[in-house]
């Protein structure tokens, strides 16, 4: 070596963590020099700070580790999240371009021939499907094939599931097609709570619950309940302690709630005259639809809602919606999901963007989730099986 181990450690701290990693390869001092580095300099982070938007960064954190928020990202040196955040934003801007490999999960349902998936969550390594006959299957990625259980939710048809997690409970929240919401203990899989909602929503350790034109939040402060007058609510986000609802009136309503007071905030948007299936809402500030005739929808605050047949192109219509930072997963009736990036969703333009398609199963797809338990994964449901798509 030209320079003593001392001087390469001055000389190497100046380079950027990507370029170090293709680095240690040269030699075994240099690989020695450059694992110190990674690990004890705040490289990752910088790197984050100057390639990701802000705005992304919660959903990205939240995906990584949801039992603890990361207030101010303040912990520089935690050199093993910030790398695992900027891996976990290369795999999105790149997934279209990355080959596949899948498996598939079929849970052993209790009644095979009528029961089916109706819904699903992640979060961390695990997984809790929501059935047609009010079962909640859960799955830890660490044992796919044998860490199976379930519980039941007043043999009620579940429409939803979501996790509440800090850093020391998991709750598993379910919401029956009645109305009837159960808060469960993952760990000893017994009914702690129960109330009642119609929408449910969760980030971190809050809880927002929607009926009618009220939300009640739950978790980590005390319960708390708010009125608004701006129409039933159809739609309901959360990012820790902001949630953002959309009205049936059109109105476009952010709700922040800090240590000491509460903030609200809301724009208009006309509604559509047509009927909705399906409402979603998505980090940040992005609201999605599909219409009662398979017609894609978008809605960026301040802006008006956006129409897309899609039918023409993908020969098929959307069944469910996934956006995560500049990624759109569309999963369709025909069983096929087309990934695409995104720069704008109020100026998307389907007819000249181009998508990966994945052809996974024939039959509608029910659901769609981002993961990450030591890698990436895409997460596609249908009413008989999950598969766990990885990118490679």
């Amino acid at each position: 070596m030209i320079f003593p181990p001392e001087i390469w450690e001055c000389i190497l701290i100046h380079v950027d963590p990507i370029t170090l990693i293709n680095l240690k390869i040269i030699c075994k001092c240099w690989k020695d020099i450059i694992d110190k580095i990674l690990k004890q300099s705040a490289l990752w982070y910088k790197l984050c700070k100057n390639e990701i938007p802000k705005h992304f960064w919660t959903t990205l954190c939240e995906t990584l580790n949801p039992n603890k928020l990361y207030t101010n990202f303040h912990e520089e040196q935690d050199f093993k999240f910030w790398m695992s955040m900027y891996k976990l934003w290369i795999k999105c801007k790149n997934m279209t371009k990355y080959n596949v490999q899948e498996e598939y999960i079929k849970p052993s349902l209790k009644n095979k021939f009528s029961e089916h998936i109706t819904c699903i969550d992640s979060s961390g390594s695990l997984i809790a499907v929501g059935t047609s006959d009010g079962f909640i299957y859960f799955y830890n990625m660490c044992n796919l094939s044998t860490n199976t259980k379930y519980v039941v939710d007043h043999m009620e048809c579940v429409q939803s599931v979501q996790f509440l997690r800090d850093e020391t409970n998991t709750i598993c929240i379910s919401c029956s097609v009645n109305n009837h919401i159960s808060f469960w203990d993952v760990s000893t899989l017994k009914l702690i709570h129960e109330t009642s909602g119609k929408l449910i929503c969760t980030s971190y350790s809050y809880c927002y619950i929607a009926m009618n034109n009220t939300i009640s939040i739950e978790g980590s402060i005390p319960k708390l309940m708010y009125e608004f007058g701006s129409g039933n609510i159809i739609a309901i986000g959360a990012d820790n302690n902001k949630v953002l609802f959309y009205t049936e009136r059109g109105y476009y309503v952010h709700l922040t709630l800090d240590a000491d007071k509460r903030t609200y905030s809301y724009t208009h948007a006309e509604p559509l005259n047509i009927r909705i299936h399906r409402y979603y809402i998505f980090k940040p500030n992005i609201i999605a639809c599909i219409t009662q005739h398979g017609y894609l929808g978008f809605l960026l605050q301040g802006r008006k809602w956006k129409i897309h047949n899609l039918f023409p192109m993908l020969h098929g219509i959307p069944t469910a919606v996934l956006v995560y930072t500049h990624v759109l997963i569309l999963g369709l009736d025909s069983g096929n999901v087309h990934i695409y990036y995104v720069e704008d969703f109020g100026a998307i333009n389907f007819n000249t963007i181009n998508s990966k398609k994945l052809s996974l199963d024939s039959t509608a797809v029910i659901s769609l989730n981002i993961m990450v338990h030591i890698e990436e994964y895409l997460i596609v449901t249908y009413s008989k099986k999950i598969y766990i798509v990885k990118f490679v």
